[in-house]
Formats: structure tokens, sequence, C-alpha cells
């Protein structure tokens, strides 16, 4: 592939951030999905500390305002809803509402997690737990959530099966 064409073809995995598939061109060629993820990965880590948070920005909130517009990509859209969170009931909005706001205050990014690894339950009880955490250790934690994210994705967008390739 010729690198525009890598970036079109890889650039949505790593949400609205086409610069980590740019940097991984690079690294070419891969001897697997887990070694194009790796140097993907590997992108992310060697740049700055604004640049990474600017990547944990480029997520949307769980059920926030562009789910509630349909501005999600496609790929959020899916995870989101696969654990039913197009679906809340109005309490359930609210509580995430706040306890989005209140990450988002405390951190400076929205809380990310890999949905599709969790319940809903269990997503409303990670994020209440996550807000005691400390900033350097919520900034490892939303680019970890991210990289099981994105690898998730490369898996879907390649077709191999989850856990299937070293």
């Amino acid at each position: 592939m010729t690198p525009p064409d890598f970036v079109t073809a890889l650039g949505g995995v790593f949400e609205h951030s086409p610069w980590i598939a740019e940097q991984a061109f690079a690294s070419r060629p891969f001897a697997s999905i887990a070694v194009l993820h790796a140097a993907m990965v590997d992108a992310v880590k060697r740049a700055p500390r604004a640049a990474q948070i600017k990547l944990l920005n480029a997520h949307p909130e769980l059920a926030g305002k562009e789910a509630q517009a349909g501005m999600l990509t496609g790929s959020s859209t899916a995870e989101q809803a696969s654990v039913g969170l197009n679906a809340l009931n109005r309490e359930e909005t609210q509580m995430l509402a706040r306890l989005n706001r209140e990450y988002r205050d405390k951190f400076g990014f929205p809380f990310i997690i890999a949905v599709r690894r969790h319940s809903k339950d269990a997503i409303f009880g990670e994020l209440r737990r996550r807000l005691g955490n400390d900033s350097e250790t919520e900034l490892r934690a939303g680019l970890d959530e991210v990289f099981l994210i994105t690898r998730l994705r490369l898996e879907d967008l390649v077709g191999a099966p989850t856990g299937s390739s070293p």
C-alpha cells in the first residue's frame, strides 16, 4: 500500500487520529495484526503527553452529547450500543452524565473503557472506581483502554477473530 492508502484503510482505527497510522506505516512490513497494532501503539507511546491527551479527547463520552446527536463514528456507535448505552433509562442517563462530567473535570479528558469487554453495570462501577485515581494513573489507564479498543477494531477490520493472533 502507498502511505495515503494505508492511512485511508487504517486511519480510523484510533478515533479521529490518522497521525497514528501515518507514523506506523514506516514500520512495515507487518507480519501479523499484533505487529501492526504494536507499531501503532508505539507511535502513541512515543508521542508527547499533549498528543496523548488529544488522542484521549478524540474519544466521545459514553452516551454523551455526541451519541445523543448521532455524531459518533460507526465504531463508537456499535460499541456503545453493544452494552445498551444507547438505551439507558432517565436515571441512568443522568447518573452517567454526572459521572462523565466529574471525570472530565478531574482529568481533562473523557472516561474511556473498552465497552465490549464489560456489562453496563460494570462500566458504571469502573467509572466510579477510576474517579479515585490520580492523573498519571488515569492517563495510563485511558491509553491502555484505547489500546484494547483499537486492537479489537483492527481485528474487526481485517477479519481476524479476537485473540487469534499473537
